[in-house]
């Protein structure tokens, strides 16, 4: 089981079983890693389809644990079971050239206190550590929040836009 742990998070990278779960039963996946159910599941920008995607793709590459997706868990103290706030992914292994895009998607009540800064940092880490040498982050090109939250991080906006109305900000190693 890989999981990294940031100030306030653990990010635990799903494997096919839990991938699997989570694309089939959300009930059975919050139980699996043992956090509350959430009605408000998957948060945006994920959708059902990018559950079966992660799916798929680890039965496929049953050693991709780590590049097809992760649950963001909250510590928010030892009174308090490990909430689930949020999900994020690697979108599949780095490319030839070493780019591998990355997306993460908070629950409502956890937007705005920092988990998306903790997410970034501690995937991007791990992605250089394991052969990328650039990571992307594509978003809404209106979206003032994420493009904050992506320049704190040390991310920059190449200014050359993939679609119209998206945002393309770039890390390097």
């Amino acid at each position: 089981m890989l999981i990294l742990t940031a100030d306030r998070l653990a990010l635990l990278a799903l494997d096919r079983d839990l991938a699997a779960l989570q694309a089939g039963s959300r009930a059975a996946f919050f139980n699996a890693i043992a956090v509350m159910h959430e009605p408000l599941w998957p948060p945006v920008p994920f959708e059902m389809a990018s559950l079966d995607w992660a799916a798929e793709h680890l039965a496929h590459d049953p050693e991709g644990e780590g590049w097809y997706g992760w649950a963001l868990l909250a510590n928010e103290g030892e009174r308090s079971p490990p909430r689930l706030v949020g999900i994020a992914a690697l979108v599949g292994r780095p490319d030839d050239e070493g780019d591998v895009e990355l997306a993460f998607g908070l629950l409502p009540e956890y937007r705005g206190r920092g988990y998306g800064g903790e997410t970034l940092r501690a995937l991007a880490a791990w992605a250089f550590e394991n052969g990328a040498k650039r990571v992307i982050a594509h978003l809404d090109a209106e979206d003032v929040h994420a493009a904050h939250t992506l320049a704190r991080n040390g991310f920059a906006d190449t200014g050359k836009p993939p679609y119209p109305g998206v945002a393309c900000w770039v890390l390097n190693a």
